[in-house]
């Protein structure tokens, strides 16, 4: 008999051992882990044949563990079998599939529940088409999937980097990568020529967001292919830094919509990299209609914008490291997608300072307000950008505005996070024993890393002073129009983060 690899999670200590000894005595290989963080780490490891999870987990709840390996593509078929102390209501839960069972638990119809499951995954484990991109390209077999009138998801990876294509009676409902859809994400896949696939049979349940005909996309998305390899070269570089030239309100009635969008994001993400990458449409359709822009006189390219390969603001391996510990040690985050970076200013004009230089670090994106300075500058309460972390977590950015009597309110603002930047000014030097305050309140409620920054020609002894800093602790010039005095504000809070032991509380 198969020994089928069973990883065990559950609160209590006893009946966790007793399970493991009854489902052992039966043939099963099993692995006892005490809390969610560990059951994470090893279901990744060693992808077990089912999860044997209770839903009250320490750490990381077993509701939120069973999100996070369902939207994992090397997990998302490991059935899970929840104990529960009372009927609970789970999000994506597969009838047929997973298996709920409320205590007192019978052994033996356990045993029965999980061998019927694991009998059924591998009969439909059966019907699973896979190969090498090399063998059969995409679009060849997009085509077969079609016609032999196919359903199911198509998973295909490259570069370590994995996509997926759901297909309904032989037609392409929509296509997902890394944080985009539709025809952008199916026309980048489409230039895919190594890598692995993997097609399973299956309800497909979610919306068509994509209306035209599997041929025709698959033709489309060649054809665009075959046009920027033929004019890349008349295309500004990645790198390159836009600007508008006319005002938005200039611009006239009745343009395609891709034109207004292309605008909003070049006011919030000026590097063409950017734009091209949270643009909804295909890229090819973006480049083009950014350098018809640049030639009828609506965008420019800032002089002295680096033209060769993009710099890296993050390595992949610190985003994983950064990633890693926000996922260990902040286990209140809401599904574990987004951790929260909170900025306390004082004064709007620093924090508008602050955010214009972050526009220009590769990877941040703007939010919509604070994109726009005129609100900016008189709202600063808010989520104002984000960075995408490797893997799929957001970083984000939430500013305060360092105001008095919030005390009580600083509880709601430090849940998710995991770093906090102080930023001061000249002018705001009077403030300074606030911002003191502010940060010893936070902290009490969240022990996260700090990076301290001032804009001015003072000097920092007072307010080391009034943060509470020791002489040897970092304080960060901030001059405007200086990108590299931003990222040492970033580098040291993430260093700090990464290398310290701070722990949730």
């Amino acid at each position: 008999m198969e020994k089928f690899k069973t990883l065990i999670a559950l609160n209590d200590e006893e009946e966790a051992k007793s399970f493991t000894e009854y489902l052992t005595g039966m043939g099963f290989e099993c692995l006892r882990v005490a809390d969610g963080a560990q059951a994470l780490e090893l279901a990744l490891q060693e992808v077990p044949a089912v999860m044997v999870v209770d839903t009250d987990l320490p750490v990381i709840g077993g509701q939120k563990l069973f999100q996070i390996l369902r939207n994992n593509p090397h997990t998302s078929r490991v059935p899970f079998m929840f104990i529960s102390d009372s009927v609970a209501n789970i999000k994506g839960f597969r009838a047929g599939e997973d298996i709920f069972l409320a205590r007192p638990l019978n052994m033996e119809e356990t045993y029965a529940r999980l061998r019927q499951t694991l009998s059924e995954r591998g009969s439909t484990a059966s019907k699973v088409i896979e190969g090498k991109l090399s063998h059969m390209p995409l679009p060849d077999l997009i085509q077969f999937l079609h016609l032999n009138r196919k359903e199911g998801e198509l998973k295909v990876t490259s570069a370590g980097k994995t996509g997926s294509v759901q297909m309904k009676d032989g037609n392409i409902c929509n296509a997902t990568l890394e944080g985009t859809e539709r025809e952008k994400a199916l026309y980048r896949m489409l230039q895919w020529t190594e890598g692995g696939f993997e097609f399973t049979p299956g309800t497909v349940t979610s919306p068509k967001k994509i209306k035209g005909a599997t041929g025709s996309l698959l033709m489309e998305g060649m054809r665009q292919f075959d046009e920027f390899r033929k004019h890349q070269d008349e295309f500004p570089g990645p790198n390159a830094m836009l600007k508008l030239k006319v005002e938005q309100a200039a611009l006239p009635k009745g343009l395609q919509p891709m034109i207004y969008e292309i605008v909003q994001l070049v006011r919030a993400n000026p590097r063409l990299s950017d734009v091209v990458e949270r643009c909804h449409y295909p890229d090819y359709e973006v480049l083009r209609t950014v350098s018809s822009m640049i030639a009828k006189g609506v965008l420019e390219q800032e002089k002295g914008a680096e033209e060769g390969s993009a710099e890296e603001f993050l390595t992949t391996d610190q985003m994983i490291s950064i990633r890693e510990k926000i996922m260990g040690r902040f286990a209140d985050i809401s599904g574990l997608n987004y951790g929260k970076i909170l900025i306390v200013s004082t004064g709007s004009s620093i924090m508008a300072d602050f955010l214009n230089e972050c526009r220009k670090i590769p990877g941040f994106t703007t939010g919509q307000r604070s994109a726009l300075e005129e609100i900016a500058l008189v709202n600063p309460l808010g989520e104002v950008g984000s960075f995408r972390l490797y893997g799929g977590m957001d970083l984000v950015l939430f500013s305060i505005p360092t105001v008095r009597n919030m005390g009580p309110l600083w509880r709601s603002f430090s849940t998710s996070l995991a770093g906090l930047i102080l930023l001061w000014d000249d002018d705001g030097k009077d403030m300074l024993h606030e911002l003191g305050s502010a940060k010893r309140d936070i902290l009490l409620k969240r022990r996260v890393p700090v990076a301290h920054a001032f804009r001015g020609a003072s000097g920092v002894t007072a307010a080391k002073t009034e943060l509470g800093l020791k002489p040897n602790d970092p304080v960060f010039s901030f001059t405007p129009g200086e990108r590299e005095s931003v990222n040492e504000v970033f580098y040291s809070l993430f260093g700090n983060l990464v290398k310290e032991d701070y722990a949730g509380v």
